[in-house]
């Protein structure tokens, strides 16, 4: 039997991995930096997701260890987890009737092999009134959050129009890491 580590503390991720109906363990990587650029880049994101897993990976190298890292794209600008409820405030009123894009990258690694891939969402928010952003700003909630919004709570009123994979904004593509897990024979 494989041993699958979810390399996370994110409760949304192991949420959404326990509907592959495998056993996992979830361990966080210890010390891995998460800034990344302003600007967007993919290969940084891929790079961030790539170093969680092998944080996890160089301490349980008999595992198959799955890393995964979100950002929140306006206008090529990155908007990460806000680091206060003023910053949560100003993102969504920024993100208010605009589209957006959701970017996840995974990054899995076995002893055999790892790959990595990229998976995009566009969103497409409606106008939210500022009282609104207040309300769920003071919840806490979008403090954890890329873009300080979960489409799965509050940030659905916000959504006009999703293209791409839901639970990709959630923070893990499922169905595409089931593929390339299926594919690997790892499940």
């Amino acid at each position: 039997m494989v041993r699958l580590i979810l390399a996370s503390s994110s409760p949304r991720r192991k949420e959404l991995l326990q509907l592959l109906r495998v056993t996992f363990e979830t361990i966080p990587p210890i010390g891995v930096k998460e800034a990344l650029s302003t600007s967007f880049d993919p290969e940084e994101l891929a790079d961030l997701s790539f170093r969680k897993a092998r944080n996890v990976y160089e301490r349980y190298p008999d595992a198959v260890v799955i890393g995964a890292d979100t950002v929140v794209v306006l206008e090529n600008t990155v908007m990460g987890k806000p680091s206060s409820k003023d910053e949560a405030f100003e993102m969504l009123v920024r993100l208010s009737e605009k589209m957006h894009y959701v970017f996840t990258a995974v990054s899995v690694l076995e002893r055999r092999w790892n790959f990595s891939f990229i998976e995009r969402t566009a969103v497409k928010f409606r106008r939210i009134p500022l009282k609104l952003i207040g309300e769920y700003v003071q919840t806490g909630i979008p403090l954890d959050k890329a873009g300080a919004y979960g489409i799965q709570d509050y940030g659905a009123l916000f959504t006009e129009s999703i293209n791409g994979d839901y639970y990709n904004v959630m923070g893990l593509p499922i169905g595409r890491l089931w593929q390339e897990l299926h594919t690997r024979e790892v499940i």
